[in-house]
């Protein structure tokens, strides 16, 4: 009913919206937009910077059945349903607006069947501040191959309300001219060069990292068993723009190898999908988990990739982001780039030349692969791979710390104080 009475009731949010007095105190957070119950990343590490500040009213927003998002020692916070009459008050007197991906999609209606309705927000009273999931090495957005651009950039509002952002968190200078290029008609000067705050999770001491984060190191360390983790984690295929992208299929004597390997090895391999299953054929790795060799560490099993990163002695991905933080903390990384051709030709290609941006071996097909792999776990890395992440951390960290969140804060802090 909701959902066909938005055309009706979404001007009279507008007007609420524009009429409705912006506090400076007032700050709002999201959940996942898909995943509800995840409260995690960007989005977590700056609730965490603030949440003792008692001079900060953190509001989370959440749909769906309301979930434990396992918050501790916050102050003046509350966790409310995003579309009922309370949460659209508060929404509406929010100054500060944190994004994951866009107000299209973390503070859209959500309706059953996947469909959804975008609340718009008046931009110019607030600081909208998107403080993006990840470091791209895939082209996005406008920068994306012309058919998945058109198809990311479907709906118009995703382009225009870019215009509106106080800002846009980069993790370095050059990081920054490529998220000024993916996120046009934004401007430059909306460019925060701050580094991105999850990556605090990484480099803090243990006991200071969120209570759920502590609880997947513990959970990690129960699966492994004082063997090397090796982790998995490739992303996701357009298979909306292109009739040929397509997903590994491992074939039996596939993973009798890997097992081999893993056994010679010393090693277990933790299977990490990209949450966003956009195909009925998708990646098969999870038929074999078998909680001996081979685990499930998708994001049910570990919210925040963080604790994998930690824990990790080697990382095998492709065009993921995720390569990043394995990168912040100095670990050797593998592509395996299986239908690389195809990713830079028909889905949303690279931004970078990869023998540049990603600093270890690239293997197109299993034999490769399992090669790279054993000469990895066998000697940690080859130097000349060591060499290329020395210099990938130079292009991609202008700050190697524990401090992205608080820059974030000191950025919205004296916007707002110039605004006062």
């Amino acid at each position: 009913m909701m959902r066909l009475l938005f055309p009706l009731f979404h001007p009279l949010w507008r007007l609420v919206d524009f009429m409705t007095p912006k506090r400076a105190d007032h700050w709002a957070f999201a959940t996942h937009h898909l995943h509800t119950n995840r409260f995690i990343e960007n989005q977590r590490a700056m609730f965490e910077a603030v949440k003792r500040d008692p001079a900060i009213r953190k509001i989370v927003f959440y749909r769906g059945q309301t979930p434990d998002l396992q918050i501790e020692d916050a102050v003046r916070y509350e966790v409310v349903r995003h579309g009922s009459l309370r949460g659209l008050l508060l929404l509406a007197r929010c100054k500060v607006v944190f994004l994951t991906h866009s107000v299209s999609m973390d503070y859209s209606l959500r309706w059953e069947g996947g469909r959804f309705s975008i609340l718009k927000l008046a931009m110019g009273a607030r600081l909208v501040v998107n403080l993006w999931h990840g470091i791209p090495l895939k082209r996005l957005l406008y920068a994306a191959n012309e058919a998945t651009s058109r198809h990311t950039d479907r709906m118009k509002y995703r382009v225009e309300e870019r215009r509106g952002y106080a800002g846009l968190i980069a993790s370095s200078d050059i990081d920054s001219y490529a998220m000024a290029a993916m996120f046009y008609p934004l401007n430059y000067r909306q460019i925060w060069s701050t580094g991105l705050p999850r990556n605090d999770f990484l480099t803090q001491a243990e006991e200071r990292l969120p209570r759920y984060i502590r609880d997947s190191l513990q959970l990690i360390r129960r699966k492994r068993q004082a063997r090397k983790l090796v982790l998995y984690a490739p992303t996701y295929r357009q298979t909306a723009v292109s009739e040929s992208a397509c997903y590994y299929q491992f074939s039996d004597d596939e993973i009798g190898r890997l097992k081999s390997l893993l056994r010679a090895r010393g090693a277990v391999l933790g299977y990490r999908p990209h949450y966003f299953r956009n195909s009925t054929l998708y990646f098969n790795l999870d038929r074999y988990i078998d909680d001996e060799l081979i685990f499930d560490m998708s994001q049910d099993a570990i919210p925040e990739f963080s604790a994998l990163a930690r824990e990790c002695d080697l990382l095998v991905t492709d065009y993921s982001s995720v390569y990043i933080e394995a990168l912040y903390l100095d670990k050797p990384i593998i592509c395996f780039g299986y239908d690389i051709e195809h990713y830079k030709a028909h889905e949303d290609g690279l931004l970078y030349d990869m023998a540049l941006a990603f600093p270890g071996p690239i293997a197109q097909d299993f034999d490769t692969l399992i090669q790279r792999m054993d000469e990895a776990l066998g000697h940690d890395g080859e130097p000349s791979h060591r060499q290329q992440r020395t210099t990938a951390r130079r292009i991609f960290f202008k700050y190697n710390d524990s401090m992205n969140s608080e820059r974030v804060r000191q950025e919205i802090l004296k916007r707002l104080e110039n605004q006062a």
